[in-house]
């Protein structure tokens, strides 16, 4: 996919970063390396680790299936929270000034089942750059079955999606593992338009270390515990529940019927904007008042703030968040911040179901 670059500066990026660079330095408040963000990273893989070895040990000694269950739950929101909080920053080189913190703490992406390779280039570059332009986002694409983006293709069964996409989220997690990642190390690609760069040979064993990785924790493990059809069982559980969490907290922030769906213009293409109003203008926050959910989801209900800063620890998204709406506003940009997660969570679904209509019904 060749660049497509941005050919307008209003100013507003230089403005908000120099008044959040101001505020931090004038309060000494670091951007990377908290000590409260390490403390964090602690609790969640304390949580990992002891919710997987609860799972294997009820199945080793034969405790009820229910309670098996429930750790299997338990270790599918951990993975998730290993997710949102470690593996974003780190990735995104916001957890450490120091490059190979951020790369040991960036492999947990291998945890979750992700590769460390496909999630920096269809994250970082693609999904934080072009964010919202469909063919350009793979932040958007679900493979076809989710029109996520009133400027993606139609198909009839688009009609029902708001029916069935939690089902397609649910099994998010499982096409990674067996699908996507497979496809992207075999073909270099994930579609027609999203080719990836070569792999290194670091690359490659990393991918090949961290499915071994999968297949051991996911597969084979819960199997000697369980039994093989058991251990597929909670496998699927786990899966289910990662997949239907990440995917659905990933979504709610930019697939809504209020933010913008921008399209790129002209020969060559360009995006005839500034690249952080247009984040701004394709993003929205949610829920930023509950302690709760924003600290399992590692900040991302703080979405604008992520956007224009992803170099920078999530914890301090709240403290700059009103730098960035007073800016927004000042620059006459819109500000998009649902109360509750609830909130959101309606306006997402009522957007599928909008965004599933024919294209000739959908404003009427």
């Amino acid at each position: 996919m060749r660049a497509v670059p941005f050919t307008k500066q209003y100013g507003f990026r230089r403005t908000v970063v120099q008044r959040v660079e101001d505020f931090l330095k004038a309060n000494h408040l670091r951007t990377r390396d908290l000590p409260a963000m390490y403390v964090k990273s602690a609790i969640c893989l304390g949580w990992w680790s002891v919710s997987y070895a609860l799972l294997l040990h009820s199945g080793f000694a034969g405790w009820p299936l229910p309670l098996a269950l429930l750790f299997a739950l338990s270790f599918g929101l951990a993975t998730s929270g290993i997710g949102f909080n470690i593996m974003h920053d780190a990735n995104h080189n916001g957890y450490s000034d120091r490059p190979w913190v951020n790369r040991l703490f960036g492999l947990t992406v291998e945890l979750v089942g992700l590769s460390s390779f496909i999630w920096r280039q269809q994250h970082n570059i693609w999904h934080h750059t072009y964010t919202n332009i469909a063919g350009l986002d793979e932040g958007l694409e679900m493979d076809g079955w989710v029109r996520n983006s009133p400027k993606d293709i139609w198909k009839p069964i688009h009609r029902f999606q708001h029916i069935y996409a939690p089902i397609v989220y649910a099994l998010a997690g499982v096409a990674l593992l067996f699908g996507r990642n497979f496809q992207v190390y075999f073909t270099g690609k994930s579609g027609e338009t999203f080719r990836y760069p070569p792999m290194t040979r670091n690359d490659k064993i990393t991918f090949w270390v961290g499915r071994l990785i999968n297949l051991c924790v996911y597969i084979v493990l819960p199997s000697l515990a369980f039994g093989l059809l058991g251990g597929l069982l909670i496998f699927a559980f786990t899966s289910v529940v990662t997949g239907f969490v990440m995917a659905t907290i990933l979504q709610m922030a930019h697939v809504t019927a209020d933010v913008d769906f921008p399209e790129p213009t002209g020969d060559p293409l360009q995006i005839e904007n500034e690249w952080a109003i247009h984040e701004v203008q394709t993003t929205s926050n949610f829920a930023p008042n509950n302690r709760i959910l924003n600290w399992y989801v590692g900040g991302l209900n703080y979405q604008i703030e992520h956007h224009l800063f992803p170099h920078m620890c999530h914890l301090l998204y709240p403290k700059i968040a009103p730098i960035v709406r007073a800016t927004c506003q000042e620059f006459g940009l819109p500000y998009r911040s649902y109360p509750t997660f609830r909130a959101a969570l309606k306006n997402h679904w009522r957007s599928l179901r909008e965004f599933g209509r024919p294209p000739e019904l959908a404003c009427e």
